[in-house]
């Protein structure tokens, strides 16, 4: 049967658009956003040399976090991750609640890049009018761009993926490369920042920030040829380069700007300012050109993986049913996706009653990082609920492991969205908001259970199941 055909149920599959190249790209590309560019100077404000160890430590607690979900990837590449494990090795309604969490996560953080991405156009090309009001019009607008790239085959917004990436990746080596050849100040490590141990925590925290983003791959289960090796092969490779890229624009930057803690901590674009001391105009242009495909590679990013999401939920009927249907032309979920920018539109709107940029990262990081926590947990129960899935995986850890790392991942995430929480002026507003949707979706799940039972549908078996297919 050809991907194009329907299966006996009547149901298209997904198409596998995906090689190793295109996970290692969305890799990057979600993890290397705009992060890097900005936060860069109060990471070495706090961290000075031993910038290098706090995006070492950084990726590591990061990499933590994700390794349950490989575990699963490679037993289970299925589209919608987030909400399967939860929901077959947890439990349904607390599968739904952390998928839909891990959706307005996602489509925040596209926010937060959004809004920045039009900031940064609009300090270039301006209409003539009030620039808050030109930023909150154009931010709107990007997301309908990137709707237009899934009108057709994942595989050209996959392709889109590519060539950002590489751009992104060869705008920032430009930079490492030109910083090592022409500057004339030694780069410098060390193991003790100038602010102590209170200001290399805070450092990791920040750096932290620009490391998140693992997760998505997962979601790409069923759109990935050779899903249950490339999958991790894809979270190594692509984490392994934005170690190195990370490292080395830090030591870069270290090496041509005089450290002044105050001075940094009011930079707004530091890589371009380091790299204006030491680059023509020009190759600084190409630069900043990076930035700004850093910021619609991770907005790509969210917009290929977390929509999947949605079709998991709709694939047991939870939701819609009519939002699993796989598209004949294009091979994917269209409806699902469409669902996913309607969310993201109304978040953006939001801007109108006056929520600032942090609110939307806040956001992005207790909705991203809840469902990291809560998937750690389900997986521990992979070998005994799917033994034969389990042992057919690409990566096997023992239970034991498992166990480790799903208490590692609750002893490195929990204190950082605390932490978040604590540190956002509005913090009420984010627990209010939370709590509504968990009410809300609570009431639903309990009305749309009863609903289908009633319809004759089995629920409890139902959910023992893997929805999806196979390579």
């Amino acid at each position: 049967m050809s991907q194009t055909e329907p299966n006996q149920s009547g149901e298209v599959k997904l198409g596998r658009a995906i090689g190793l190249g295109g996970g290692i790209a969305l890799v990057i590309g979600s993890i290397i956003g705009m992060g890097i560019y900005s936060m860069l100077a109060p990471i070495a404000a706090n961290s000075g040399n031993a910038m290098w160890l706090a995006f070492i430590i950084a990726i590591i607690i990061s990499a933590i976090g994700v390794i349950p979900i490989i575990q699963a990837a490679s037993a289970v590449p299925r589209a919608g991750m987030g909400y399967l494990l939860a929901s077959r090795l947890a439990n349904p309604l607390l599968g739904s609640l952390i998928s839909i969490w891990a959706v307005i996560g996602g489509a925040a953080a596209s926010g937060v890049i959004s809004i920045g991405f039009a900031g940064n156009i609009v300090a270039y090309w301006s209409w003539g009018i009030d620039k808050a009001l030109e930023i909150k019009i154009l931010s709107l607008c990007i997301p309908v761009v990137f709707m237009g790239l899934y009108l057709f085959k994942l595989q050209l917004a996959n392709w889109v993926q590519i060539v950002m990436v590489i751009f992104k990746v060869l705008a920032l080596s430009l930079f490492i490369v030109a910083g090592i050849f022409i500057v004339t100040h030694p780069i410098q490590l060390s193991f003790v920042g100038p602010k102590g141990v209170g200001g290399m925590v805070f450092a990791v925290i920040l750096c932290y920030t620009t490391c998140m983003g693992f997760q998505v791959i997962a979601e790409m289960g069923e759109e990935m040829t050779h899903p249950k090796r490339n999958i991790p092969l894809s979270m190594l490779i692509g984490g392994l380069i934005v170690l190195v890229i990370y490292v080395l624009v830090g030591a870069v930057f270290l090496s041509t700007t005089t450290y002044d803690y105050d001075t940094m901590m009011k930079m707004k674009s530091p890589v371009i300012d380091s790299a204006r001391t030491f680059l023509p105009e020009g190759w600084v242009a190409f630069i900043g050109f990076g930035a700004l495909f850093a910021a619609v590679t991770a907005i790509n990013a969210g917009a290929m993986a977390l929509p999947r999401e949605i079709l998991a939920q709709a694939r047991d009927n939870l939701l819609p049913s009519g939002l699993a249907k796989v598209n004949a032309r294009t091979l994917s979920p269209i409806r699902a996706i469409g669902v996913y920018f309607v969310v993201l539109f109304l978040l953006l709107c939001l801007q109108f009653v006056n929520v600032d940029m942090d609110f939307y990262g806040v956001l992005a990081a207790v909705g991203i990082l809840v469902m990291t926590i809560v998937s750690a947990f389900a997986v521990i129960r992979l070998p005994n609920k799917f033994p034969e899935a389990y042992k057919n995986a690409y990566i096997k850890l023992s239970k034991p492991w498992l166990i480790v790392f799903a208490i590692l991942t609750t002893v490195t995430s929990l204190p950082f969205i605390v932490l978040v929480l604590l540190d956002y002026k509005n913090t009420m507003l984010i627990i209010g908001i939370l709590i509504g949707i968990t009410i809300i979706f609570t009431l639903y799940y309990l009305l749309r259970v009863r609903w289908l039972k009633k319809q004759g549908v089995n629920w409890e078996e139902r959910t023992k199941k893997i929805t999806g297919f196979e390579e």
